[in-house]
């Protein structure tokens, strides 16, 4: 058979090209996302466990393309009639008595096996419980199709599966995807292909892009000087300033963006495995081909047939539990937005601005919509977008009217813009917000929309804030606390705490390359702490929203990084950063970061390194690292005397005086002590916190023995089960188990193969606790293979304000009273 085409496939398909995915879910109303091949009328319809009916609505697709037509249906109650944790069914009607499990509608046959577990005969949820302690969250981010290993996005699957088969209170309630749900910038030659043929087949037209003179160098593998040289992309620029090949595959057309996504969550218009393009298909003129170019072939689509051989239980997984979303930068393309002179580098170029348009036209039609379903409802900026969206492709992409439109929408802006609004993103009348919040009982969840607020004081290369003054109004304090909130979630894609060994990796590079005149492009240098004052704002902006409260607790829910890790800050304060007025008020911040779905990387440098060595991989050290800062607001930025170093010189104690310059002023006590040194603060801090990155939970298995197991499948034990007879089932059927139950096993501080991660709550020696579960999987006894995710790394982080583990007062205990 060999290779086809999807238009000599398409007439064979189902109606239902990707999806349904579950998205925005509330106790009077639920959001379905879904791509068609075919316009259509869509009626979702609420069903209780009994097939009882509860309610339903209906909507109209979008004409995306002539093949492709998308909706995100809500449908909605007159008042609350979903119950807090309990589970519902719901059901797609297409319009002339076509259900779901129609034939032809999901499958050829009209099964529903694609999408429904044993229990229930339609797909299924549960609203978030009651109680917090309840409450199972999903996390992850970083899911890019040709990265090594397996996709771990697959054990929402695995959980689902099981909690319905033992106890269907126990299921994933909500699932937060943190970021580069698809990667734009780094696609497999394989791959694009399969996408080009797919965009074009599903659009029913070919886009012209701009600057782009030889047709030649749209083929896959071929992209890298467009995508670098004309569209300025950084992408291919490494970490010592080198031009790699990584931009070889890049996405560009609206219809590529597209049918990255429907490829990403579905299997329907991806060929058998058996029938991916080979070598030949794809580099058609190169019959003669150097043997490195064919193997590295090879080797990408080793890993895209392993992305593919799960997406029937990704599928499954995503139309079973209420999805979340927000964008990171690999949705668009690599450095989004990074700093100035990205902006720079890239908004003036026009093949460059029209790929950030697609990039983020196909985001708010794939992600954007179900996140905020009230963004597309009629007469509102969502629906004008829609609107303009269906004519520029009716136009074929020739309506210039129309692309200006989009532009605006999605709020693109001009470098002069930038510059004009003081180096600061801009915002317009007509764009969409894409930051948003989710409201459950006991909890709230902020999703930060960390790209298209920044700001970028400073040279060009300087370090971004992340956000803005403006956007932390926008984003924080406009955004209405209820009275009965315990915990704020809040969703920020690159990590609010971040690893200081790789932190400090990113500052000394930033400084070097800043002065030959260039940018540390490879480094990714827009870590939170890399900007003091946006991170000092963050917590600042956190205790005073909470207010009249002085104590409030706060999880971040991060990814971006490829490796996996949890980190607990404490800040008490007199005055916050920034605050009009002197407040008493403390935080406690747990850090629990998830990364990658797929994009472990093996070798030296890689994600692996980290997960066999930990936070501190070079140094002899064991010590899990911390920080201890004091602060003041200095607003003239001045050099300010705040207390004396005694320093032992030839037997001789000298006094010299410590200083602080900046706005904020801080000074990290961690760094100022050691043997020789003793520290005296004579001005009293303004607010002061602690950072400590935390280790997994021990779980006494030092005494394992592996017993002889024929099976390869183990059930997972659900939250607050005993855990270790589970995992010693598991540990038996591994071959490398001795590296995870050794002292200071892989994946104890960090973990950096593949995996997601797993929130709940627990109450431990008296303590409030927010445990991080992380799912990742260890080799098989079969050579070569992998074993399913399984729940391998548990992490508890405390929530009480008086730990003595982690005592806040040790922070200021240098502090002259």
């Amino acid at each position: 058979m060999g290779w086809t085409p999807l238009r000599e496939r398409l007439d064979k398909l189902p109606l239902v090209l990707a999806g349904p995915i579950l998205r925005r879910t509330e106790a009077d109303s639920v959001t379905v996302w879904v791509a068609l091949k075919a316009s259509r009328h869509v009626t979702l319809t609420i069903f209780d466990q009994n097939h009882n009916f509860l309610f339903e609505s209906t909507r109209t697709t979008a004409r995306i393309g002539i093949n492709l037509h998308v909706v995100a249906v809500t449908a909605k109650a007159s008042s609350n009639v979903l119950i807090n944790g309990e589970n519902y069914l719901y059901d797609l009607d297409f319009g002339n008595g076509e259900l779901l499990n129609s034939p032809g509608i999901l499958t050829t046959e009209g099964t529903l096996e694609d999408i429904t577990y044993s229990l229930y005969k339609l797909p299924s949820f549960a609203l978030p419980p009651k109680d917090l302690k309840d409450l199972r969250i999903i996390h992850g981010s970083c899911r890019k199709p040709h990265g090594e290993s397996l996709d771990a996005l697959v054990a929402v699957d695995k959980m689902i599966k099981e909690a319905l088969e033992k106890d269907s209170q126990k299921r994933p309630h909500q699932l937060f995807l943190t970021g580069d749900q698809i990667y734009a910038d780094d696609v497999a030659d394989v791959l694009l292909f399969m996408l080009m043929d797919a965009g074009e087949t599903l659009l029913g037209w070919s886009e012209k892009l701009p600057d782009v003179e030889n047709l030649e160098e749209l083929q896959p593998g071929k992209r890298n000087h467009l995508a670098t040289k004309i569209a300025g992309f950084t992408a291919s620029i490494g970490k010592f300033s080198n031009l790699t090949n990584l931009a070889k595959s890049h996405l560009f057309t609206y219809g590529e963006y597209l049918a990255m996504y429907l490829f990403a969550w579905s299997d329907v218009l991806w060929i058998d495995a058996d029938f991916f393009p080979d070598f030949i298909d794809v580099n058609s003129e190169h019959w003669e081909a150097k043997n490195d170019e064919k193997k590295a072939y090879d080797q990408e689509v080793k890993y895209i047939k392993d992305f593919w051989s799960t997406l029937k239980n990704v599928r499954r997984a995503l139309a079973n539990v209420p999805t979340y979303m927000i964008f990171d930068d690999h949705e668009i393309t690599d450095d989004w937005y990074l700093n100035m002179a990205w902006c720079s580098r890239i908004l003036n170029q026009p093949l460059g601005k029209r790929v950030l348009q697609n990039g983020m036209l196909a985001y708010t039609i794939c992600q954007a919509w179900g996140n905020t379903p009230e963004q597309f409802e009629k007469d509102t900026k969502g629906e004008a977008l829609l609107k303009a969206a269906v004519a520029w492709s009716v136009s074929g992409g020739t309506n210039t009217t129309c692309e200006l439109q989009i532009n605006r929408c999605v709020g693109l802006p001009s470098v002069i813009e930038i510059q004009q609004n003081s180096n600061k993103l801009p915002h317009f009348d007509a764009t969409l917000t894409w930051h948003y919040i989710v409201n459950g009982p006991g909890y709230e969840v902020i999703l930060l929309d960390t790209r298209t607020w920044r700001e970028f004081p400073g040279k060009e290369f300087d370090f971004p804030a992340l956000i803005s003054q403006e956007g932390y109004e926008e984003q924080i304090l406009k955004l209405l606390r209820r009275d009965d909130v315990k915990v704020t979630f809040i969703v920020s894609p690159s990590p609010f705490i971040g690893v200081p060994f790789v932190e400090n990796i990113q500052k000394i590079a930033k400084s070097f390359y800043e002065k030959i005149g260039n940018a540390a492009w490879g480094f990714d240098t827009e870590a939170w702490a890399l900007n003091e004052t946006a991170f000092e704002r963050m917590l600042a902006k956190l205790a005073l929203r909470a207010l009249p409260n002085s104590k409030s607790r706060v999880v971040f829910l991060s990814g971006d990084v490829h490796y996996s890790f949890a980190a607990r800050l404490q800040y008490s304060a007199i005055h916050p950063f920034e605050s009009s007025q002197p407040v008493n008020c403390e935080l406690v911040v747990a850090q629990l970061t998830s990364s990658s779905f797929k994009n472990e990387v093996s070798g030296m440098g890689g994600s692996h390194s980290a997960h066999k060595k930990g936070f501190v991989p070079i140094g002899v050290s064991s010590d899990l690292p911390t920080a201890e800062v004091l602060g003041w607001g200095n607003q003239q930025g001045k050099e300010s005397e705040i207390g004396n170093i005694s320093l032992l010189v030839e037997d001789v104690f000298q006094r010299i005086p410590l200083k602080i310059k900046g706005n904020p002023g801080i000074i990290d006590l961690v760094k100022q002590r050691n043997m020789f040194r003793s520290v005296e603060i004579t001005k009293k801090p303004e607010w002061w916190y602690r950072i400590d990155f935390l280790a997994a939970k021990d779980e006494q298995l030092s005494e394992f023995k592996a017993e002889k197991i024929e099976t390869t499948s183990a059930i997972a034990p659900l939250p607050k089960e005993n855990r270790k007879q589970a995992l010693e089932k598991y540990l038996s059927m591994a071959r490398n188990y001795g590296d995870y139950i050794s002292k200071k096993g892989h994946g104890t501080e960090i973990v950096g193969l593949n995996n997601l991660g797993e929130i709940t709550f627990d109450l431990v020696d008296g303590k409030e606790v927010v445990v991080q579960t992380l799912w990742w999987r260890l080799e098989s006894q079969e050579n070569g293979k992998m074993l399913e995710p399984f729940p391998l790394t548990r992490c508890e982080v405390s929530l009480d304000f008086d730990d003595q583990q982690h005592p806040i007062n040790d922070v200021i205990k240098e502090v002259d009273s």
